[in-house]
């Protein structure tokens, strides 16, 4: 796997899950005509960063204009795909964000990358509420060395994780079921 080095952080977005809970692929779903992970990698690119999708298959996103790698180890879920997302950028820095973010805004990527400032000793720098809030979160490579954990909860825990407050829990929110998507969504 030949490492990314751009100029600024790469950011990965997590969709190697079987939606199994949704009933169809969630990445795919519509909202304002456009799909929830396309939606996602607008904001991200917007922003200069470049984008990777992290999927069950390379190139499963292509028809989005999305470069999507393959999760190494299937079926491990996000720990899976952040490992994947870790191996491929090598060394330093990434932004992991979920296929189902339902409200992309910069802000979120913002205020995690100003709690970085001062902090780039940090494994990663997520926000926290009553628990960890992985998504979005911010990781650097050295996270690799705790590849045995199998929950984000746990790998977090386990981990130089600096916990951000979460002013805004609707900025972060993401979509699980078809249900949790907004009213006049296309499933």
């Amino acid at each position: 796997m030949t490492p990314v080095l751009p100029a600024r952080d790469t950011a990965y977005i997590l969709a190697g899950g079987r939606s199994t809970r949704f009933g169809s692929d969630k990445a795919r779903a519509m909202i304002e005509g456009r799909p929830l992970i396309r939606r996602i990698a607008d904001m991200l690119e917007s922003r200069g960063h470049q984008v990777v999708a992290v999927a069950r298959e390379a190139d499963q996103y292509a028809d989005l204009g999305l470069n999507t790698i393959a999760d190494i180890e299937p079926d491990l879920g996000p720990v899976g795909g952040l490992q994947t997302a870790l191996m491929h950028r090598a060394d330093g820095w990434i932004i992991l964000c979920s296929c189902d973010l339902i409200h992309p805004s910069p802000e979120p990527i913002q205020q995690l990358e100003q709690a970085r400032t001062g902090q780039e000793d940090a494994d990663a720098v997520v926000y926290r509420t009553d628990r960890w809030q992985p998504f979005p979160g911010l990781y650097h490579t050295r996270m690799l060395r705790f590849a045995g954990h199998r929950s984000m909860q746990g790998l977090l825990d386990a981990a130089d994780t600096r916990p951000v407050p979460c002013d805004d829990i609707r900025a972060i929110t993401q979509a699980n079921r078809p249900d949790e998507l907004p009213p006049d969504a296309e499933r």
